[in-house]
């Protein structure tokens, strides 16, 4: 998806008037670990180096054998189906609307490659697989609509050739033994399977709907063969082939992968938490059970020379297995469930709720860099969270109301619904008082600290409360599923309806940046007020469905179940769509008060920014929002190369040094060596002359309220 800029200059004021043009963020995976985009291939040339490709882009490079992925740039935001690496530095991805990329140092950076276009529908073909015998000689598979097409390349990729593809049409994965011998493997109604023995001057159709649709095939030698697909069919040739009997796969699961370690034993895995393992060569399989619970379905798998099983799937899965399966290893996740409501108490601690499916509360207490789960096992769903300080909060759910009194480590329920309520939000203007809504128009009241709590109706229309809002002790706002905005001016006790000009529509939150000027997402839009409630007026932003949005002085963002994101810097006049970076459903948003926004959403998704025109560069400090204390935060991107940012906060005034020291300890920079003001700094650090290794880099700082010191560790990979 290509995006549009707008480059509109604004005027934004904090405490100074400043003008600010509209500018893309970069936006960081917080969870799961390294992104959370769909893979859909992987490739492997050592048993340390490999690669995956997928959604938007996407694609991530390991050194290390799996053990840790990290984020490359390629250039683009189409999908990505395949990948193929002659080298560790080598390499082919493809995707939709025939894009067709190669690198030559391992995936740093990327160069257009141009495929034929003879017909009118070839710039349409989707890059299905990609398999390069040499660093000469390689092949293209791709598809559209009802037409596959192969092409050739015996310079590397600077000329192809069209090849036919022997009346198959919808041909998924290519399969080459050596220059001459090769073979394709698809179907829509039934399998279909082309071979070749002159390096693909022809191909002849071997199998022709018999069997299920197919995802993979893998020939062992010149006569014996296996290839696997839909419904969980496995089917197996042993005269090069031209002859295929179906095996007795015991299960139905779809496999988009099959995988051999040794002559002998293989796997199949795909749609589903189970996988099929066989001993003998295919002819006889048996289902295995992995050793987690996942509903992600896996679309590629690779075999590393040390036999290590390494396999990338739906919503960024990465799995790993270095002894035959008998153990598997994922990437870290803290959660599968949809995030529903983030909240910060300060600068590095918040908490984030999970409902829509089963329920899961996360913290953080390093500003959203890592999370982990407070509960056990499955949890009814939770949508709205509420912290009076730093030990004590809410929860509001489905039944439940729950209460924390120590920083989240237990909770207990302070209110349970005997008519089956969901509770969608919740909400406290002071430690004792609070409001909880939810369905049927219901309003829930304490005064007592969550002891006691009164029953109440806002919408009795039966309208469900999707958010409420309280902009001081008095004042507060709700909004329903039928279009409903209500306005109370006694502290809950009565409400009076607004005027929506989205009458029927499903409005999804309220938020208020002052006591005047208030913000509305709903699945039409959004609006916005400024005066308090008494008239709504419809906003220009990009059309879509908003989930959550929320404004920081002028500054804003909302977020959409389709992964959009959407960020504005005059108060709402006008809008920026942010470069896409999932298509995840995003439903939870959190603006705090260092700066850094936050979203959440589908299967645990967790972004992060800072707005681009609120970084603080070495030469300037953000005297909107002065730090409780001294941080350095995590340097990114980490890994790097070249380039990476270190970031770090003062509470005064401070004489300021960062100094980086390499593994031995011995200093290589003094990056940093003066007074600077209070604030949230940043600096760029480049090693271009440096060699690939471990880093170190301190913040000395001595001011009026004490003498920090702190370092943390970076990874420059070349």
């Amino acid at each position: 998806m290509k995006t549009k800029l707008l480059t509109t200059f604004i005027l934004f004021a904090m405490l100074n008037i400043n003008v600010y043009s509209q500018q893309p963020d970069n936006w960081k995976w917080m969870n799961p670990s390294p992104q959370g985009n769909s893979l859909f291939a992987m490739d492997f040339k050592d048993n340390n180096t490999g690669y995956s490709a997928g959604a938007f882009g996407t694609v991530i490079k390991t050194t290390d054998g799996g053990i840790q992925w990290t984020l490359l740039n390629s250039g683009t935001n189409t999908r990505l189906l395949s990948i193929d690496f002659i080298n560790t530095e080598l390499g082919f991805i493809g995707g939709f609307y025939q894009l067709l990329k190669k690198t030559t140092d391992g995936g740093q950076s990327w160069n257009q490659i141009q495929l034929p276009v003879e017909g009118p529908f070839d710039d349409q073909f989707t890059i299905m697989d990609i398999k390069f015998i040499n660093e000469n000689t390689g092949y293209v598979l791709g598809f559209f609509q009802i037409e596959s097409k192969i092409w050739k390349t015996t310079d590397g990729g600077s000329n192809w050739t069209t090849q036919t593809t022997g009346g198959a049409n919808y041909l998924n994965t290519l399969f080459f033994l050596d220059e001459v011998n090769g073979y394709s493997a698809g179907g829509a109604l039934g399998s279909e399977i082309i071979k070749t023995t002159d390096g693909g001057d022809n191909w002849l159709l071997v199998e022709s709907y018999n069997n299920p649709a197919l995802s993979d095939i893998y020939f062992f030698d010149q006569e014996k063969g296996v290839a696997a697909g839909e419904d969980g069919c496995v089917i197996v040739s042993t005269n090069a082939g031209s002859n295929w009997t179906r095996t007795g796969s015991p299960t139905g699961m779809d496999i988009s992968s099959v995988i051999f370690t040794d002559s002998l034993t293989g796997f199949g895995i795909g749609a589903g938490s189970i996988y099929i393992k066989t001993t003998n060569g295919g002819i006889n399989w048996t289902v295995q059970n992995f050793e987690f619970s996942s509903t992600k379905p896996f679309m590629d798998a690779h075999v590393t020379p040390d036999g290590t099983i390494h396999a990338v799937g739906k919503y960024g899965t990465i799995l790993r297995s270095d002894n035959g399966g008998a153990n598997w290893q994922t990437q870290y996740s803290v959660t599968e469930r949809t995030l529903s409501d983030i909240l910060f108490v300060n600068n590095n601690t918040g908490y984030a709720v999970c409902g829509y499916s089963g329920g899961d509360i996360l913290k953080t207490t390093d500003a959203g860099e890592t999370w982990v789960s407070q509960i056990e096992g499955y949890h009814t769903p939770m949508y709205g969270i509420s912290f009076t300080d730093a030990e004590t909060g809410y929860i509001a759910g489905s039944i439940d109301i729950q209460k924390t009194t120590n920083g989240g480590i237990n909770w207990i329920n302070v209110y349970s619904s005997t008519t089956n309520e969901i509770f969608t939000d919740i909400v406290f203007t002071d430690p004792n008082i609070g409001y909880a809504t939810g369905s049927y128009g219901k309003l829930l009241k304490t005064t007592n600290a969550g002891q006691n709590w009164s029953n109440g109706v806002i919408f009795t229309n039966g309208s469900m409360i999707t958010s409420i809002c309280f902009v001081n002790n008095n004042t507060g706002y709700a909004t329903g599923d039928f279009g409903d905005i209500a306005k109370s001016t006694d502290a809950g006790a009565t409400w009076t309806f607004q005027n929506s000009p989205f009458q029927f529509s499903y409005l999804t939150s309220v938020n208020f940046a002052d006591e005047n000027t208030g913000y509305v997402s709903s699945g039409s839009g959004l609006l916005r007020t400024t005066d308090a409630g008494v008239t709504w007026d419809i906003l220009n932003a990009p059309s879509g469905g908003y989930y959550k949005v929320q404004f920081r002085n002028n500054f804003g963002y909302a977020v959409a179940s389709n992964g959009k994101i959407i960020k504005s810097t005059d108060a709402g006049d006008t809008w920026i769509e942010q470069p896409t970076v999932t298509d995840n459903g995003l439903y939870a948003l959190y603006f705090n008060s260092d700066n850094y926004v936050y979203a959440g959403g589908l299967l645990g998704t967790i972004l992060k920014t800072i707005p681009t025109e609120l970084i603080i560069t070495s030469t300037g400090n953000n005297i909107a929002s002065i730090p409780e204390g001294f941080q350095l935060s995590q340097n990114y991107p980490n890994p790097f190369n070249p380039v990476t940012n270190i970031s770090f906060s003062l509470p005064s005034e401070a004489n300021v040094e960062i100094l980086i020291y390499d593994i031995s300890g011995r200093l290589i920079s003094e990056l940093l060596n003066k007074k600077m003001l209070a604030g949230k700094h940043n600096v760029q650090f480049t090693g271009n002359d440096l060699s690939s290794g471990t880093y170190f880099y301190r913040l000395n700082a001595n001011s009026t309220k004490g003498i920090f010191t702190e370092t943390k560790k970076m990874l420059l990979i070349k």
